[in-house]
């Protein structure tokens, strides 16, 4: 079996600016780089993403995500998967204007409750807030 490693050369890949391992400039078989940026020259991996991801949660009690399903069960997750988190409960129900609104209810990884909204057919993202006050 082939390592991703060995599908890549030296000249193809990149350092990530906060773990320092090496990464694909592109995933094989994928139109995706193997990394995001932080602001204009920072390149971090999709690991390291899922980190900061878990840090803005708890320094800031918001954030956007995606909600997606996977083998019938729903998930909040980043762009590049790395975090995933099961959704406890699902509510659907209309919008004036979106004419869909689904409301999800998930617990983090330090074991607080968080809520999530998410508008309309066509679009994965949900805006992420912590619950005031609340612990499972």
């Amino acid at each position: 079996m082939v390592t991703l490693e060995q599908m890549t050369t030296k000249e193809e890949q990149i350092i990530c600016d906060m773990c320092k391992k090496e990464i694909p400039k592109q995933l094989p078989n994928s139109c995706t780089p193997g990394y995001a940026f932080i602001g204009e020259d920072k390149k971090i991996c999709h690991a390291c993403c899922g980190e900061m991801d878990k840090k803005t949660m708890e320094e800031h009690d918001r954030i956007a995500l995606y909600l997606v399903k996977k083998d019938g069960k729903s998930f909040i997750t980043n762009w590049p998967g790395t975090l995933s988190i099961r959704v406890s409960h699902i509510r659907e129900g209309r919008h004036n204007i979106a004419g869909k609104r689904v409301t999800v209810w998930f617990t983090d990884h330090r074991n607080e409750q968080w809520y999530g909204i998410n508008y309309g057919d066509h679009t994965q993202i949900c805006h992420c807030r912590k619950m005031k006050g609340r612990k499972e």
